[in-house]
């Protein structure tokens, strides 16, 4: 059976779970549309998206189209919650990039473009919003070129009666598709649509011959065998009669090698142009055996599978959603996660429909499924059917090596490599008012970090819990869904700056600590040199330290006590982040205990710390603010000046005046900045912000925070 794995993804309210919604209804998959603003829609099922109204997982869904099983994931749109933007492209195989007809590129929808180009998807543009005033197609695709550096293809214009739009002209079959825009009902309006043959006589006809022509020329640019049936064959030169199934067979060939990006509209909300789009995501997206991943050649069609999504379900538990790439996923049997090093068995396996699964007893390659009874499977983990499916793999991999070094052909990795997760920006403490929720707080939380993994949770040294989190709204969803969902009467402390350490310096430090318990001389030596790394992260897994081979229990003693020491650095107790860690040695005569021994080693590490010359690092943002007025321009400069931003660009983004702003500053002068610039424009600006790293604080703005975390002014 046919099979498309595809993506939606946008700038937030540029109309993606509406159109998702849409989808299902005329694929028949539900009987009535939801609606955001009732909060009834099939894709936005958490109590906080319904409450919100925005995608803040992303929900995976099956429906069947033109007879091709459709597996949808739509995104979140919002920065905040770009990393689950990030795990769902690593398993597609095409997108719908949305955007709003209105406004064109927009901040997220240009991140979230870069993402798929990161990842090599193939992916089709559709212009929404259509039906609103200021919707401009032309402006829209002009910016996809200018922005994205798109190589557009229209294959849809517009059309529009009394200024109403009401339909679009597919330049494909030359057919004028028109929707009934005066039915009442909602759930009829778009059903039915009239499919009108365009003549030489229609006034559209001269417009929408020329633009079919211009398709062909610029797939005749691209690929000779277009060129050769446009200058020499039997319909060289006559766009009209140039056949619709060649056009299909090389534009589905230039969007699936990227050459091209398919542009189409519509108005999503006034169900137009939702079954056009369809037809384009059969007909142009790839199904699975059209992308060729390098790693499949070294597994022989035996089950590969990647777990790209953690959920906790009330009635199942934990829940792993599963792309599998090649051989058969079965349910009952083991399968082996090579991450973990362990073996894990499929209690149930299931299909998806959003918060509903359907079981099933085989998953085959190319499809996407959800397991229940894992317990270790974390998101980004690799599965396999058994341990000698990877030595195979392993093995294989060395003789393509081998045989391809010299050709320097790419040797792509054996196990699939997981999602790389961004540090947080903010953190906030968070407290029970009532003891006897303190393990229901534990374990909410536990299930948040698996569900998320740029959710973090760290303890200080008197036993408080820190939430960190990626931007002010993430942690206000995190908090809301504690409270609502789990039902947990909790406290949470002022949002605050996730500020980090960083050492400047390599050292090596060596010391020796004595204890005596009970009678007895403990004496533990720990050696360990610290190095500034480029990679900007903090290190969380006692596994990541480089160790002594000798004494392996010792030494991953040693490896907890660094571990804990990097959690809380010198200067002002934030995590240390850019360091290569090093246990020299690691010594203790038998029978030590541990729990001595990572005592030391957190002794060892904060006094290496002291001779590291550590920087304090604060976390930037990457601000872009569009306004409509350039009279507005002046005061957002001036309060952009006292946040300590620095302005890198200022543009016009189109004839009505209109101006674009990129700056950066620190994300503590951001706190709330956009309820603030909300209402000193009026509405009249849109800001967009997401994180772009870290920058050293200066020696004034430290001994500021020295002051305000002691409390003296």
């Amino acid at each position: 059976s046919k099979i498309r794995n595809i993506g939606i993804m946008a700038h937030i309210d540029a109309g993606k779970t509406t159109t998702t919604e849409r989808m299902l209804f005329y694929s028949g998959y539900i009987n009535k549309m939801g609606d955001i603003d009732s909060g009834n829609t099939v894709m936005d099922y958490l109590p906080t998206e319904i409450e919100r109204g925005i995608t803040v997982q992303s929900a995976a869904i099956s429906f069947n189209w033109d007879n091709t099983q459709i597996n949808l994931i739509d995104t979140p749109g919002h920065v905040d919650f770009t990393i689950e933007v990030e795990r769902a492209l690593r398993v597609l195989d095409g997108a719908v990039a949305i955007f709003d007809g209105s406004r064109g590129v927009e901040a997220q929808s240009r991140m979230v473009w870069l993402q798929a180009d990161g990842h090599n998807i193939p992916r089709l543009a559709y212009i929404n919003k259509m039906d609103k005033t200021e919707a401009n197609f032309a402006a829209s695709v002009d910016s996809l070129k200018r922005q994205l550096k798109a190589n557009t293809l229209i294959l849809q214009l517009p059309v529009f009666q009394a200024n109403q739009f009401v339909g679009v002209i597919d330049l494909i079959t030359m057919e004028r598709i028109e929707w009934d825009m005066q039915v009442v009902s909602p759930n009829q309006n778009g059903r039915n649509c009239t499919i009108h043959k365009l003549t030489n006589k229609d006034k559209e006809w001269e417009t929408s011959l020329s633009a079919k022509s211009s398709i062909i020329e610029q797939l005749a640019d691209k690929f000779d065998e277009v060129a050769i049936q446009w200058l020499e064959g039997e319909y060289a030169g006559d766009a009209e009669l140039f056949p619709s199934t060649e056009l299909k067979k090389w534009i589905r060939h230039g969007t699936i090698d990227r050459t091209f990006v398919p542009v189409l509209c519509g108005s999503s909300y006034k169900n137009v142009g939702i079954q056009p789009l369809l037809n384009a995501v059969v007909d142009y997206l790839p199904q699975p055996s059209d992308i060729q991943h390098p790693f499949l050649r070294y597994y022989d069609n035996t089950l590969l599978a990647m777990a790209f999504k953690v959920l906790h379900d009330k009635r199942l538990g934990s829940i792993i959603f599963v792309r599998v790439y090649s051989g058969t996923l079965e349910s009952g049997r083991k399968l082996y996660n090579v991450n973990k090093g362990k073996e894990e068995k499929v209690l149930r396996l299931m299909t998806v429909y959003a918060d509903e699964y359907k079981d099933t007893k085989v998953i085959k390659a190319g499809n996407i499924g959800v397991i229940s009874g894992f317990q270790s499977t974390v998101t980004g983990d690799t599965l396999l059917e058994s341990k000698q499916a990877l030595e195979a793999a392993v093995a294989k991999a060395n003789l393509i090596s081998k045989d391809t070094v010299d050709n320097k052909t790419d040797n792509s990795p054996v196990v699939l490599t997981a999602v790389r997760i961004p540090e947080p920006v903010f953190f906030c403490s968070v407290e029970v008012y009532s003891p006897t929720q303190e393990k229901a707080l534990r374990h909410a939380l536990d299930v948040l970090c698996k569900e998320d993994p740029s959710v973090r949770v760290n303890f200080d040294d008197y036993g408080s819990i820190m939430l960190s989190g990626m931007g002010e709204l993430h942690m206000d969803v995190v908090s809301q869904r504690i409270k609502s969902e789990f039902k947990i009467d909790a406290y949470f402390g002022p949002i605050q700056v996730a500020y980090r350490e960083c050492p400047t310096l390599q050292v090596t430090h060596k010391a020796m600590y004595s204890r005596t318990i009970l009678d007895n001389l403990y004496e533990v030596e720990i050696a360990i040199q610290i190095s500034p790394c480029p990679e900007l992260s903090t290190m969380r897994d006692a596994i990541n330290v480089q160790k002594p081979a000798y004494n392996p229990e010792l030494s991953y003693s040693a490896a907890l006590g660094v571990i804990q020491a990097l959690q809380q650095g010198n200067i002002l107790g934030y995590p240390v982040m850019g360091a290569d860690v090093r246990i020299l040695t690691a010594r203790a005569k038998r029978g030590c205990p541990s729990g001595l021994i990572t005592a030391s080693a957190v002794k060892c590490t904060r006094e290496a710390l002291d001779k590291a010359s550590c920087d304090l690092l604060e976390p930037m943002m990457q601000i872009e603010i569009s306004t409509r007025g350039e009279n507005l321009m002046q005061k957002i400069l001036g309060d952009l000046a006292k946040r300590h931003a620095k302005i890198s660009d200022i543009s016009t983004t189109d004839n009505d005046g209109n101006m674009k702003i990129l700056a950066e500053a620190p994300v503590s002068e951001m706190k709330g900045y956009a309820s603030s610039l909300r209402s000193s424009t009026s509405g009249n600006a849109d800001l967009s912000l997401h994180p772009s790293g870290y920058k050293v604080v200066t020696q004034e703005r430290k001994l500021q925070l020295k002051r305000k975390i002691s409390g003296t002014t």
